[in-house]
């Protein structure tokens, strides 16, 4: 009998330890996960609580190869859309990009991460203005173009609204000149080609950094 009553004893504490274990780690991966959140939005990045897929889609980079999904397989992507006669927030978004990336280089994130930007302007942006576009930058990242139908699917799919808009002429005439406007945000795509979130506009170089070392622990 007392035998019996130690054994249940012993199983009546283990039962007890393990759902303490089980329950501490519940807990320390949902208030990890709060905690991850809340601080990618104090420095300007948003992570969806499901990927989202989009459909195939086909450019070229500025190296003559083919852009499709498949590009996007098997690495970490961080898409800007933009084009190269863009004033002010893309080269300030490229640049902060290119101190970002060459930043990854301490770390072992470099080798899986690619940046990538879509030219929303394919009627100026051929593949060789692309290419001198991208020269200013890192040597490892894309420039893309392609139809402007493609680009627009693509944008839409990855919530990025733009627009052409004609710029009239002085004197009151037609005119062949024309504005782009597009959303700044940059897009993060996981290994598997899926949608996981993205990074505000105008965010630096070191938020980059902080935000994409979150973002790959903790996904």
């Amino acid at each position: 009998m007392k035998r019996n009553i130690k054994i249940t004893l012993i199983v009546c504490l283990l039962w007890v330890a393990l759902v303490l274990v089980v329950t501490f780690y519940r807990y320390a991966g949902n208030n990890a996960a709060e905690v991850s959140q809340e601080e990618l939005r104090e420095i300007g990045a948003m992570v969806y609580e499901e990927p989202v897929a989009f459909e195939p889609f086909s450019l070229v980079d500025h190296h003559g190869e083919p852009f499709t999904e498949q590009t996007l397989q098997g690495k970490w992507s961080m898409i800007f859309f933009g084009f190269t006669n863009c004033p002010d927030i893309c080269p300030l978004t490229m640049n902060e990009l290119t101190g970002f990336y060459r930043d990854l280089a301490a770390g072992p994130y470099q080798a899986d991460t690619q940046v990538v930007m879509i030219s929303v302007d394919p009627f100026r942006d051929d593949t060789a203005q692309i290419a001198q576009y991208m020269s200013a930058y890192h040597e490892d990242f894309l420039g893309v173009n392609g139809e402007y139908s493609e680009v627009s699917r693509l944008a839409r799919d990855l919530y990025i609204s733009h627009g052409v808009m004609p710029v009239p002429a002085e004197d009151g005439g037609e005119s062949n000149e024309f504005m782009v406007d597009h959303s700044g945000n940059i897009l993060l795509i996981d290994p598997q080609g899926q949608y996981r979130g993205f990074l505000e506009p105008n965010i630096r170089r070191a938020n980059i950094l902080e935000a994409y070392q979150i973002i790959r622990q903790t996904i």
